[in-house]
């Protein structure tokens, strides 16, 4: 088994990841994805996890101004769930954004998943929404300095 996180940039691995994050994320909270527009603009990255050649993990990321960024979402395959896999893909996202020189990463989690990331040196944190976007109020702000 090879556990492999690269970024989607061709036109197949986006339209993977679409498809991935639709099924995975959104189709779970009975939405159509609203933000399928970040595949084509910048200040996106969209990031996936294969095991062999299968997906089975998918992170978006915004990068904000002042060398922040924030996941937008991380989501593994509910059949490979609790197996390290979501952790081996947050550790990659940060390695990426770091060597990028993202100095704060911040997400804003459901209060389900808090303590996954407070494993990993996340605590609350102002989420400061550069583009204003509405969050659920259920969610809990968290950062790390990276």
């Amino acid at each position: 088994m090879i556990l492999k996180c690269k970024r989607c940039i061709a036109p197949q691995e986006k339209e993977e990841a679409k498809a991935f994050r639709q099924k995975h994320f959104f189709d779970s909270r009975s939405l159509q994805d609203p933000y399928v527009w970040t595949f084509n603009r910048g200040g996106h990255a969209h990031f996936a996890l294969y095991q062999d050649d299968r997906m089975i993990g998918y992170a978006h990321i915004q990068y904000w101004p002042g060398s922040r960024a924030a996941l937008r979402i991380i989501v593994v395959d509910e059949k490979q769930r609790n197996k390290g896999y979501g952790s081996y893909l947050l550790n990659c996202c940060e390695q990426i954004l770091k060597e990028e020189g993202i100095k704060i990463l911040h997400t804003e989690s459901s209060p389900d998943a808090v303590e996954f990331y407070k494993r990993f040196g996340y605590s609350e944190m102002p989420f400061d929404d550069p583009d204003k976007f509405s969050s659920d109020k259920r969610d809990i702000p968290l950062g790390k300095v990276l």
